[in-house]
């Protein structure tokens, strides 16, 4: 499985992560999803940190993954499923790192 850089944006930051070329869009997605996350909870007009901000759109978009499989009755348990998750992480652990 060969892997390929690819610079993101998060948080007006710039991020180079490393992604198997099969799941390049997948994880441009969730890039995509995150930074929505991340505008929704800084536009709900309270002042937080952007560790906690992070933290609170990872964890929003890991219920709405778990409350999806959930209503398809699917088990979290495919290795897409995981490498979504961790993709989600490692973003959100770059983030955290630039703080």
């Amino acid at each position: 499985m060969n892997t390929e850089q690819i610079s993101v944006e998060i948080l007006n930051r710039r991020f180079t992560i490393g992604t198997p070329e099969s799941e390049r869009q997948t994880l441009l997605k969730a890039v995509d999803l995150l930074n929505q996350k991340i505008r929704a909870i800084q536009s709900a007009g309270r002042n937080m940190e952007t560790e906690k901000v992070i933290i609170m759109a990872a964890l929003n978009l890991t219920h709405d993954l778990l409350r999806n499989n959930q209503d398809n009755k699917k088990p979290l348990s495919n290795e897409a499923d995981s490498r979504r998750i961790m993709s989600i992480i490692e973003l959100c652990e770059n983030a955290l790192k630039t703080n």
